[in-house]
């Protein structure tokens, strides 16, 4: 009876998975405080909103776009909400939240899919344009002034506890199953692939790729505003400039999972990781009291080792799988 070899296949996800079981080890043994389930808990909510807006930009990065604007939908969709909702009540001040949010992914969308502008230039325009609506929105209105105080909405999904379990992680994992079975079990997400790895044979082939990539935009423009409900909550205020980190801690993260920024490659399970790798690599620089500056400089640089990681695991993998030409 012979034998069957089964072949280990290390993948780059397992390598983050590896490095994220170094990382909190290391943390734990200089502060055993690192592994209480208080600290764990803060951990995974002070990268909540980055994870939500990562699912989308998953997405967008995987059929070969960007979406530079993403902290300014998040803060523009909830300031005017949280503005509204004493106007109009809870249940249309979050319509209107929502609403907003996807009308600036159209925006975005239309730009990009319809005009096709290219995406980075556009994206970095709409950041701006965003963001200036919301300073002139906050601070002409007297009764406001800079801040925006949340609403009861956003408290519940930002501050609220279901089943003893902070609400904003019940949310992140819904999320991040629906996101995983959208890409890799539909056709839907097989066309995101194929627009990412070739856009000109998609669309001959008989796929509406504006009408895909225009459709993906608001389906994020949709995440960021969800995302900027949980973080007003978490926060009970919000500022025009409050989310303006996110953005590259969002790429980042969505990089880091091993998101190909030239399309066609990526998961929702590696940007998952990425996001914990992220959270946990915040948490203990915290912990070791890392000043802020170089807080920055240790996530450039865990970026550009993730991507020399990447780029050699997916070498090997393109080697193995290319057949030997014999001459």
């Amino acid at each position: 009876m012979s034998k069957v070899k089964v072949k280990f296949k290390f993948t780059y996800n397992m390598a983050l998975l590896t490095i994220c079981i170094a990382m909190f080890v290391a943390f734990t043994i200089i502060n055993p405080a690192f592994a209480g389930m208080s600290y764990m808990s803060e951990t995974i909510k002070m990268v909540i909103e980055i994870g939500i807006m990562a699912l989308p930009l998953t997405l967008l990065i995987v059929m070969g776009s960007i979406d530079f604007s993403m902290a300014s939908v998040l803060v523009l969709s909830v300031a005017v909400g949280g503005i509204l909702t004493p106007l109009v009540g809870g249940v249309l001040g979050v319509i209107i939240t929502l609403v907003l949010g996807m009308s600036c992914g159209a925006l975005n969308g239309a730009l990009v899919a319809r005009l096709r502008l290219p995406p980075l230039v556009t994206t970095l325009a709409t950041m701006y344009l965003f963001k200036g609506i919301t300073l002139v929105i906050t601070l002409a209105n007297p009764a406001v002034g800079a801040n925006v105080t949340a609403t009861r909405a956003a408290m519940m999904m930002g501050a609220g506890l279901i089943a003893g379990i902070p609400t904003q992680i019940w949310i992140f994992l819904i999320l991040a199953v629906v996101f995983h079975l959208l890409l890799s079990k539909t056709t839907y997400g097989r066309t995101l692939y194929a627009i990412g790895l070739n856009e000109n044979a998609t669309k001959f082939s008989g796929v509406h790729t504006s009408r895909t990539k225009h459709l993906t935009f608001i389906f994020a423009g949709l995440l960021f505003a969800i995302a900027g409900m949980v973080f007003m909550g978490r926060f009970s205020t919000i500022q025009f400039n409050s989310a303006d980190p996110y953005t590259m801690q969002v790429i980042t993260a969505c990089v880091l999972g091993g998101c190909d920024i030239r399309g066609g490659r990526g998961n929702v399970l590696g940007t998952i990781l990425g996001v914990t790798i992220i959270g946990v690599l915040k948490a203990g620089m915290n912990v070791i009291l890392l000043p802020q500056t170089q807080q920055r400089v240790v996530l450039g640089v865990v970026l550009l080792l993730s991507l020399l990681v990447f780029d050699r695991i997916s070498s090997r993998a393109t080697r193995v799988k290319t057949p030997a030409v014999s001459t």
